[in-house]
C-alpha cells in the first residue's frame, strides 16, 4: 500500500508513460477554460442592459433614439437588439429574420471552443482507464512469471498503481465537465436575453401596426 505521507503527484509519478496524455488533456483543459472565460469576461455575456432600453412602445422615434443608445453597447446583445431596431426601422418584414441572424452568428462565436472542453472532458476518463488496463496486464503478465512465488504485498501494489490513471482521468474530467455546464448556462441565459430582446421589439412593431 502506498505511504500515507505520499503526496498526489508523487503518487501520480508512479503511474508511468501512461500519464502523459492526461498531462496534456490538463493543460488543454486548462488553457480553454481560461480563454473562454476572458472571453465572456471581454464580451460582457452577463451584461442584459440593452433589454432596458426598449420601449414599450417602438414607434420610429423611439427606435431611433434605441439605435443611438445601443451605439456603444459592444456586447452580443446590444448588437443583437440594434440589428433587430434598425431592421424595424428600414424593412419591418425583415427585423425578426435580422435580429435571429445576427443572434446566431454571436453565440457560434462565444461557442467556439466549448467543444473541446465537451471533448476534453469525455476523452481524459477513456485515457484514464487505457492506463489502468495496460497497467492490469503488465501486473499479470509478471504474476504469470512469477509463477507460485506471488507476493500479496506486490499484487496490491500493481493494482492500486494501475488504478492511478483512472482516478487521474476523474481529476482532469470532472473540473473540465462542470466547467463546459458553467459557460453553456451562461450563453444558454443570453440565448434567452436575445430572443426576449427581439420579441419586444417585434411586439411593439405589432401593436404599431
Amino acid at each position: 500500500m502506498p505511504d500515507d505521507a505520499m503526496t498526489l503527484g508523487s503518487l501520480l509519478a508512479q503511474a508511468g508513460w501512461t500519464m502523459v496524455p492526461l498531462y496534456a488533456c490538463s493543460v488543454a483543459a486548462v488553457a480553454v477554460i481560461i480563454k473562454k472565460g476572458l472571453d465572456f469576461r471581454r464580451a460582457r455575456v452577463t451584461d442584459h442592459a440593452p433589454l432596458g432600453l426598449i420601449p414599450e412602445d417602438p414607434d420610429a422615434e423611439a427606435l431611433k433614439q434605441l439605435c443611438e443608445g445601443l451605439a456603444s453597447a459592444a456586447t452580443p446583445l446590444g448588437r443583437v437588439v440594434g440589428a433587430t431596431a434598425q431592421a424595424a426601422l428600414r424593412q419591418p418584414a425583415r427585423a425578426e429574420e435580422t435580429g435571429h441572424r445576427v443572434a446566431v452568428g454571436e453565440l457560434d462565436r462565444l461557442e467556439h471552443g466549448l467543444g473541446a472542453l465537451s471533448f476534453l472532458a469525455q476523452v481524459a476518463p477513456l485515457f484514464g482507464l487505457l492506463g489502468t488496463v495496460l497497467g492490469m496486464v503488465e501486473l499479470f503478465s509478471s504474476m504469470e512469471s512469477a509463477g507460485d512465488a506471488i507476493d500479496t504485498t506486490t499484487l496490491s501494489s500493481g493494482i492500486w498503481k494501475a488504478l492511478l490513471t483512472t482516478a487521474a482521468g476523474l481529476i482532469v474530467a470532472i473540473p473540465a465537465l462542470g466547467a463546459h455546464a458553467w459557460l453553456g448556462a451562461r450563453l444558454d441565459r443570453l440565448r434567452l436575453a436575445m430572443d426576449e430582446g427581439i420579441g419586444r421589439i417585434l411586439d411593439g412593431l405589432a401593436r404599431q401596426t
